[in-house]
């Protein structure tokens, strides 16, 4: 009797933790299979980005300049972004609004990014950033790169060309008060462009939605037509129905 007792004991506890094994593995597996709902930021800009510069990312650190009263919703994304990304460390600079637009190299040293024109990769404003308020710093950026062409060319004899410093689009990241809210992207570090996928992602806006930034337009209906991308088709068609019979009606009187 003791001794089939002791085989009792002895079965549940491998089930126990044959079950513990499945649940683990099925529990990692799901967890590195999610991704953030990505929402097309710029119809020129690709959201998704590709395997090979995902591995790029690895080890690196993203600089973000953003204003100081996002600080408690940014600093809520950044530990959400982390975690997703764990080799990506975010360094944020939370600034008045009137220096938002002025760069600074004090946040980073010139061996660590020699290969970057300045040492901000992305500014996030509480505003509205259209052209005309960005091209003083678009101006700025190709200063910089001039200055680190001509430092290269004292060094270096082979011959550099003569590029444009990066053009400076914005893009959409939440709504508040009916006040479109945008940020911009500096650099070519591929953790910037992933930090402004996760802040366009179901991830981040529900992110911002709890600091009362409402989604960008177009989420929603975005999020529609990726789940059933017939839905607003037909809703389309219906709301046209009766325009296009009025037409034909008028065309028979």
């Amino acid at each position: 009797m003791k001794d089939y007792k002791l085989l009792l004991a002895g079965l549940i506890l491998l089930l126990l933790i044959l079950f513990i094994a499945v649940f683990t593995w099925l529990w990692i597996h799901n967890r590195k299979n999610i991704d953030p709902l990505p929402v097309m930021a710029n119809k020129k800009e690709p959201i998704v980005v590709p395997e090979e510069e995902e591995n790029a990312v690895s080890n690196s650190t993203l600089y973000i300049q953003a204003e100081e009263n996002l600080q408690a919703a940014l600093e809520d994304v950044v530990v959400s972004f982390e975690s997703r990304y764990p080799h990506v460390q975010v360094q944020a600079s939370y600034v008045p609004a009137h220096t938002l637009l002025t760069l600074s190299n004090a946040t980073s040293s010139d061996d660590e990014r020699s290969e970057f024109v300045v040492g901000v990769d992305m500014i996030i404003a509480n505003d509205s950033l259209p052209t005309e308020r960005l091209a003083p710093l678009q101006a700025e950026l190709q200063a910089a790169q001039n200055n680190q062409e001509e430092a290269i060319s004292k060094t270096d004899t082979a011959k550099i060309d003569d590029t444009n410093s990066r053009t400076l689009n914005s893009y959409n990241y939440a709504l508040r008060d009916e006040k479109t809210l945008e940020g911009v992207i500096l650099t070519d570090n591929t953790a910037a462009v992933n930090f402004r996928n996760f802040l366009l992602s179901s991830t981040g806006q529900d992110i911002l939605k709890k600091y009362d930034y409402h989604n960008i337009e177009g989420y929603k209906n975005s999020v529609d037509d990726l789940f059933n991308p017939t839905s607003r088709a037909k809703q389309a068609s219906n709301d046209t129905s009766v325009d296009v019979a009025d037409a034909l009606s008028n065309g028979k009187s």
